[in-house]
């Protein structure tokens, strides 16, 4: 009785195993062409050997956080005479001056862009006998401005949103990241790549090619990739509905909205990673550095000199060939 109960357990255990999905898999697995968006990518050939020519390339990456950012938030502001569209504008940039000081931002960090200030026209028709006709009327003016506004801590990005809210400004363009010492994080890289070339180099060495002997040539190339570029595009698998069952309706209004995710630049291509665990997107540095060797020949004593199998022919206009020896 007791081997049929383990028997049954197992048999239970076995088909939830078949039908159950790993939880760490996440929904971007249901996407097409998901397999771009794996954490992980296949490791690259880092060594290779033509001839006696012998390449070697190391690849570093390091995820900076940023020390300060840039929101940018468009305004649009109409009215029926240019005082009152001035008016209602400035009330609104300066609402939100006063709400993003409250959360620590300061007055010199916000900026107001000017982008147009143009009149608005309406369509009016005329009646004639046999005919109408469309004539365009002023019917008032239109006012667009970016609002600029620096800050220092990422967390601070969604009460700037709340605030700019609250004065009817829904429209954040894009928030762009900044690193001070840029070039502190390529020097890191570099130094970083060189003591691991290094040490590929001392183990070729120990298998037996001639690396010390070697004619060396080396090239590096870096580059940079931030957050607004490696946001992609995600449907996700709820459901959302403002209108369904409402007052009586039935009508089914359900839908999946498209959204966005940070997808990280992959960290498979990379021999280093520094800083590799994050929560906030940061600013990812990368540097290539390679380096090609060209090793000495094998047996080169054994081999002619080239003046000694080279032959020089006279050919003279009849067309007759003859060897000639030159000293």
């Amino acid at each position: 009785m007791r081997i049929l109960r383990t028997l049954a357990a197992c048999s239970a255990a076995v088909l939830l195993a078949l039908h159950a999905r790993p939880q760490a898999m996440g929904n971007l697995m249901y996407e097409s062409n998901s397999r771009i968006f794996f954490q992980q990518a296949e490791q690259p050939v880092k060594a290779t050997v033509q001839g006696n020519m012998l390449v070697l390339e190391v690849n570093a990456m390091m995820n900076a956080t940023a020390d300060s950012y840039l929101a940018i938030f468009h305004v649009t502001q109409l009215g029926q005479t240019a005082e009152e569209a001035d008016s209602l504008m400035n009330a609104r940039v300066n609402g939100v001056m006063r709400r993003v000081e409250q959360v620590g931002v300061k007055e010199s960090d916000v900026f107001t862009d000017m982008l147009s200030f143009v009149p608005v026209y309406e369509l009016e028709t005329t009646r004639k006998l046999f005919s109408k006709t469309y004539q365009e009327v002023p019917a008032g003016f239109e006012i667009q401005k970016n609002i600029h506004i620096r800050f220092t801590d990422a967390r601070v990005l969604d009460k700037l949103v709340t605030a700019a809210a609250k004065e009817e400004i829904y429209d954040l363009v894009k928030v762009d990241f900044f690193v001070e010492k840029q070039s502190a994080c390529y020097d890191t890289l570099r130094m970083f790549a060189t003591r691991l070339l290094q040490q590929k180099l001392d183990n070729f060495d120990k298998l037996g090619l001639k690396i010390k002997e070697s004619h060396r040539t080396g090239a590096e190339k870096n580059g940079a990739y931030f957050p607004l570029d490696r946001y992609t595009t995600y449907q996700t698998r709820t459901q959302s509905s403002l209108n369904s069952r409402r007052k009586g309706q039935v009508v089914n209004d359900i839908r999946r909205p498209q959204t966005l995710f940070y997808n990280k630049v992959p960290y498979g291509n990379f021999d280093i990673v520094l800083h590799a665990e994050i929560t906030e997107p940061p600013v990812q540095y990368t540097y290539n550095l390679t380096l090609t060797c060209q090793l000495p020949e094998a047996f080169a004593d054994n081999k002619k000199e080239v003046k000694e199998i080279i032959k020089h022919v006279w050919i003279n206009d009849k067309g007759d060939a003859k060897v000639i020896a030159l000293p």
